[in-house]
């Protein structure tokens, strides 16, 4: 066995509970990517997986809605138009939606703010 690091020893994990012991292959395996990425190379998937899959089949509506809940302000972007067109705002894309979402939310949290919106469709 060896000492092998959930963050990478080269990129600041140095520190006791950051260490995991490993086989020399899976230590090999890791090499320097985050402990997630090592996860996914050994075919197994993590809690953020299934959120992001959950979030990834709303809509883009249904995403801010969950957002503005949880008081998740994004962003969108300014695009320089050329000279024949105007600059203009572009809203938050869909992906940007989910990443900032799945930073912070539990799948049962996404569930139950899912069948709020539905509740209040229904009224």
């Amino acid at each position: 066995m060896q000492v092998g690091h959930k963050t990478a020893y080269s990129r600041g994990g140095a520190t006791l509970r950051n260490s995991v012991a490993l086989c020399y292959g899976c230590n090999k395996k890791q090499g320097t990517d985050s402990w997630e990425v090592f996860q996914r190379k050994q075919g197994k998937t993590i809690a953020a997986d299934k959120l992001r899959d959950i979030l990834n089949k709303l809509s883009v509506r249904e995403l801010k809605y969950i957002a503005t809940k949880h008081a998740i302000k994004l962003k969108g972007r300014y695009v320089e138009g050329t000279i024949f067109e105007d600059d203009y705002y572009q809203a938050p894309s869909k992906q940007s939606y989910i990443k900032e979402l799945a930073k912070v939310l539990s799948e049962n949290y996404v569930k139950s703010a899912l069948k709020e919106l539905l509740n209040s469709r229904l009224r």
